[in-house]
């Protein structure tokens, strides 16, 4: 029959599956991409026109406490709740296996601190938010590292999980300390953030292109 040869022409194709996955996996999924791009893309629009705002020197968070904070902390919240959908579309794409739990877990867990970092502008609860959400982030990179060593269909993204939660290590340490000598802390909080974005829309263009976990 066309249909089982058709399937057993693509059963060959390492790492493709012939399953079809729902539409509301796709659209959970997707949420991981789009929110990660509106959210750079907000603050960097919002930074352009607040009074006042230094986008190389001050933090993203900064822009809560501009005439477009509540642009802001909308920008948060939002970004917050498409990561919590990302989160569990992970968890029906991940069925089982390493960090087939801990990585969706913490996955919402950061999308929950980023939309309190858009309730919270002030601190100690701003800051804590904050360092949940870049914490929880770097180890679902970890996570992710894990279940891919070793996997043929997903050659080289062990390395390169691996890499991006270094970057954002390595942005987040240089944002500390550019933020206590004046230098362009700002810049190196948002290169943390378009590295870890960067990743997801990877990771999500290649699972939308018929990969599987």
């Amino acid at each position: 029959m066309p249909n089982a040869k058709l399937r057993q022409a693509f059963s060959g194709c390492e790492g493709l599956t012939t399953d079809v996955r729902p539409l509301s996996s796709t659209l959970l999924l997707a949420a991981g991409a789009v929110g990660g791009l509106v959210f750079v893309a907000g603050f960097l629009v919002l930074g352009a026109f607040a009074t006042g705002y230094a986008q190389l020197h001050e933090a993203i968070s900064a822009l809560e406490f501009t005439d477009l904070g509540l642009a802001q902390q909308a920008n948060f919240i939002l970004f917050g709740i498409l990561q919590i959908c990302f989160a569990l579309g992970l968890r029906r794409e991940m069925r089982e296996g390493r960090g087939s739990n801990l990585a969706p877990l913490l996955q919402a867990l950061s999308g929950l601190a980023v939309i309190g970092d858009g309730l919270f502008i002030h601190a100690p609860l701003h800051l804590a938010c904050d360092l949940v959400a870049f914490n929880a982030a770097i180890i679902v990179l970890c996570l992710f590292a894990w279940r891919f060593w070793r996997d043929r269909r997903w050659k080289g993204w062990s390395a390169y999980s691996i890499i991006t939660a270094l970057l954002m290590m390595a942005f987040l340490t240089a944002f500390g300390f550019a933020n206590v000598h004046g230098g362009p802390a700002g810049a190196f909080e948002k290169l943390a953030v378009a590295s870890r974005t960067t990743w997801t829309v990877l990771l999500v263009v290649r699972l939308l292109s018929g990969r599987r976990l």
